[in-house]
Order: C-alpha cells, then sequence, then structure tokens
C-alpha cells in the first residue's frame, strides 16, 4: 500500500506533469523530424526521376548567351553503381572521394552565314606562292575567325596546285590543315532552378550546343566528406546516448532527487 501511495503521488506531483511534457515535445520534434528525413526522400526521389529525362533545357540568360541545363543524379556511390553506370565508371576513374561529377558531349556545328560574315583579315588568307617544281605550286593560307575578345578559331594550312603549261588550266591536287590555334569560353556549373539541382553550361562561342549531359551529386548524408564543409545543424539534431544530469524522484526515501548517469536523450542544441 506504502508503494501505491508513493506511486500516486508522484504522478500528482509537479515533476511528473513537467515529465510528461517533456516525453510529449520530444515525441513532437521526433515526429518533425521524422517527416522531414521523409520529405527529403521524397525530393531526393523527384529530383532523381527528372534525371532519368533525357531531355535537355536550351534557352538564352539575361545577357543572351545560349544556356544549356539538365538535372543531375543525387545518389550516394553505392546506388550510383545500379542506376547509372556510365557515370559510374567515369567515377570510378577518379582519385580521392567524389564529391560531384559532370559529362558532357558537345557538338560544334558551324554553316555559312556564321563562317563568311566572321572571318578576319581578308588581304592575309593567301600568303607568297611557292613554285615546287615547273609545274606544281604550293599557296599557303590562313583562315582567322574572331567571334568575340574570348572567343577564336585561327586555322593555317596549305594547297598544292598544278598549272598545264600548254592550256593555263589550274589544277588542285592536295589541301592540307598545318595548324589549327581554338580558344572556346566554356561556363559550366551546377544550380536551383525549381526545387530541382541542375547542371547547366554557358558560351558564347556560335554552334557549340551540347548532344548529351549527365551528371551526379554525391548524396550529403552519405559522403562524410561533404559533412565536414556543409554547415553543421545545432538545433534538433535527434537521439543521442552519453551522460545524463537532472532531476528525479527517490522512491525510496519519498522526495525529489538530483539523478546524474548514463541515459537516453534527445538533443534539443547541440554545440
Amino acid at each position: 500500500m506504502k508503494i501505491k501511495k508513493v506511486i500516486w503521488k508522484f504522478i500528482n506531483s509537479k515533476i511528473f506533469l513537467y515529465a510528461l511534457f517533456a516525453l510529449l515535445g520530444l515525441f513532437v520534434l521526433n515526429t518533425c523530424n521524422k517527416n522531414s528525413d521523409l520529405k527529403r526522400e521524397n525530393n531526393k526521389h523527384e529530383q532523381n526521376i527528372a534525371a532519368a529525362d533525357s531531355v535537355i533545357t536550351i534557352f538564352k540568360n539575361k545577357n543572351g548567351t545560349l544556356t544549356a541545363e539538365k538535372a543531375v543524379w543525387i545518389l550516394s556511390e553505392k546506388e550510383l553503381k545500379k542506376k547509372n553506370n556510365e557515370l559510374s565508371d567515369l567515377a570510378n576513374n577518379q582519385k580521392g572521394d567524389l564529391i560531384s561529377l559532370n559529362n558532357t558531349i558537345l557538338r560544334l556545328r558551324q554553316d555559312t552565314s556564321i563562317l563568311h560574315d566572321s572571318i578576319r583579315y581578308l588581304t592575309s588568307i593567301i600568303g607568297k606562292p611557292v613554285q615546287i617544281d615547273a609545274t606544281t605550286w604550293l599557296l599557303p593560307w590562313e583562315l582567322q575567325y574572331t567571334w568575340d575578345a574570348k572567343n577564336y578559331d585561327i586555322f593555317k594550312g596549305h594547297t598544292i596546285v598544278e598549272v598545264d603549261t600548254n592550256t593555263y588550266i589550274v589544277s588542285h591536287k592536295n589541301t592540307l590543315l598545318d595548324k589549327r590555334d581554338s580558344r572556346i569560353d566554356l561556363t559550366f556549373g551546377e544550380k536551383v532552378i525549381d526545387g530541382k539541382f541542375n547542371v547547366y553550361i554557358t558560351s558564347k562561342y556560335p554552334g557549340l550546343t551540347p548532344e548529351s549531359m549527365k551528371g551526379v551529386f554525391i548524396d550529403p548524408n552519405t559522403n562524410k566528406n561533404i559533412k565536414k564543409l556543409i554547415e553543421k545543424n545545432h538545433w534538433f539534431t535527434g537521439f543521442g546516448v552519453g551522460p545524463s544530469f537532472g532531476l528525479g524522484y527517490d522512491f525510496i526515501h519519498n522526495q525529489p532527487t538530483i539523478v546524474i548517469g548514463i541515459g537516453i536523450h534527445y538533443n534539443i542544441f547541440q554545440w
């Protein structure tokens, strides 16, 4: 009977009420934490569905520069092996711990509307002819295309022609490209658009468009090296085991007491 009275007294005490509210609060926080994890997994699933779609979005940005964009995978390295063999093979060829990887196939296609209007130094296209023998001549040539301050192409080569001394008809023997010097300004990165993690490419080099784009960002929750680079979450970090200090109730002496020991606790704030 004495034990029942002690238990009933404890149930009606403020300490029990405080403990009940504390447990209820922990339950609510834990539920919110689980809902947050579920929402994150759902967002990750939607991201990977978008990444599996082969469509590349091409548009002009605010400066009128052509931009190509596509969603990337967010996976652990183990998941990457199951989802995309090609990216997984490229990842395995890298040294160190992978954070992100992108692969793009670019195609350069230009026509006369671009090439004829952009050529420079027309007076120096053909150099001084060099006579090889009585009927054969070598004509050095150079073509320079300056698309803008950061993008250009310089082609140097030679053409060999033969002149018929009787009819004076010039026939083409061979044309060879001896040197090419090209400069392409390319911006390549990752950004978030409409809640999706996308890889993008921009360039002012005319006729340069991507035919294939794919990439992967290693899920931060599975990569310890990424976790080190991300700001630590101090609030509501979940359950843990460690030293415990708090108020309790001594049933033997029928009085509140201070309890020190090892226990399971929920971290509301962590340094």
